[in-house]
C-alpha cells in the first residue's frame, strides 16, 4: 500500500522547514555577536601605562651611565582622583639603589623604587623617573597598580642600551604629550647627539615657545643626570656632552602651559657650530585611555 502526502500537508511541512531554519540562523547570529560583545568587553582595559621605549647611558665622571624616562598611566576617566603606585624593582637594581621620581609640576623628589600618582579628571598622570649614575644595560619590568577597586595592574618595559655613538640630532621623548588636567604641566627627555669628534664639548639647548607657552613661573625647570637641577625660570640650559658625544635634560613645563608645537634648539658653542632642531608638541588635557 502507497500513502502519499496531500500537497497542503507538504506545503505546511514546508513552511515549517523555512521558519525552523531562521530561526536556528537568528539564534546563531544572537550568539555569534554576544560572543563578540563579550570579548570587546573583556578586553578593553581599566589602564595603561607607557614608557619611554629605550635610552642610551649618557654622562661621564660622577653622571656616567645616567638616564631619565617619562612613565605616563591612562585610566578610565571614572577612576579619576585615585592613586596609581608606579614601581619597578629591576630598573632601581639596575642603577645600584640610585632612582628618584616627581611629578611634572611641582618639582619634588622621591628616592626609592616606586612612586604614587594622582590621576586627573580625565584619568591621566605622568611621572618623571632619572637613574644613576652607574646603570647597566638591560630591559627592565614597570608596572602600575590602581589603588582603587578593580585594583588591576598594567605593565611595560624600559629598555637601558650600554653607552655607544648615535645619529647626531636633538630630540624629545615623548615627542607629544597631553598636559595634567590639573596643573596643565608636561615632561619631555631631551636628547642631543653630536658625532664622537665633539666629545666633553659644550651644548646649549633652548625653547623660547616652550618657555613663553608655559605661562607661570617657573616656566621650564632643567633637569639633567643624577637629578641635577640645571636651571630654572629661563628658556635654555648648557650640558656638556660625553665621550659619545650625548647628553641629555628633562624638561619640566608647568604650570598652565598652552597646548601646540614647540620648536627646540641644540647648539654646539665650538666650531663647527652646529645647530641641531626638532619639536615638542602639547596636547591639551582629554581622556586618552585606551584609545592608542
Amino acid at each position: 500500500m502507497r500513502f502519499s502526502l496531500s500537497s497542503r500537508l507538504r506545503k505546511s511541512l514546508s513552511v515549517l522547514f523555512i521558519v525552523l531554519s531562521l530561526c536556528m540562523s537568528s539564534f546563531a547570529l544572537t550568539t555569534v555577536a554576544s560572543a563578540h560583545s563579550t570579548a570587546a568587553a573583556t578586553t578593553t582595559p581599566v589602564c595603561v601605562v607607557h614608557s619611554n621605549p629605550s635610552m642610551v647611558e649618557m654622562g661621564e665622571f660622577a653622571t656616567e651611565s645616567s638616564i631619565a624616562d617619562i612613565i605616563q598611566v591612562e585610566c578610565r576617566p571614572k577612576y579619576s582622583q585615585n592613586t596609581v603606585t608606579i614601581s619597578s624593582p629591576q630598573l632601581f637594581n639596575h642603577c645600584q639603589s640610585r632612582l628618584s621620581w616627581s611629578s611634572p609640576f611641582p618639582l619634588a623628589f622621591v628616592e626609592g623604587s616606586s612612586f604614587t600618582v594622582t590621576l586627573d579628571n580625565d584619568g591621566n598622570a605622568t611621572a618623571v623617573v632619572w637613574g644613576g649614575p652607574s646603570c647597566a644595560a638591560g630591559t627592565v619590568l614597570i608596572t602600575a597598580s590602581l589603588n582603587a577597586p578593580p585594583f588591576t595592574t598594567v605593565r611595560t618595559h624600559f629598555t637601558i642600551r650600554p653607552p655607544q655613538n648615535t645619529s647626531p640630532g636633538v630630540t624629545a621623548h615623548p615627542s607629544t604629550e597631553v598636559e595634567d588636567a590639573v596643573f596643565s604641566s608636561v615632561a619631555t627627555v631631551i636628547q642631543v647627539e653630536f658625532p664622537s669628534v665633539q666629545a666633553e664639548k659644550l651644548v646649549n639647548i633652548s625653547s623660547h615657545e616652550l618657555f613663553s607657552r608655559c605661562a607661570v613661573a617657573p616656566h621650564i625647570t632643567w633637569v639633567g643626570p643624577d637629578q641635577t637641577v640645571l636651571g630654572a625660570g629661563v628658556d635654555n640650559v648648557t650640558v656638556q656632552l660625553d665621550n659619545n658625544g650625548n647628553a641629555f635634560v628633562v624638561a619640566l613645563g608647568g604650570a598652565s602651559c598652552a597646548s601646540r608645537k614647540s620648536t627646540i634648539v641644540a647648539d654646539l658653542l665650538t666650531v663647527p657650530y652646529t645647530t641641531y632642531t626638532n619639536t615638542f608638541t602639547i596636547l591639551s588635557p582629554r581622556p586618552t585611555c585606551c584609545i592608542r
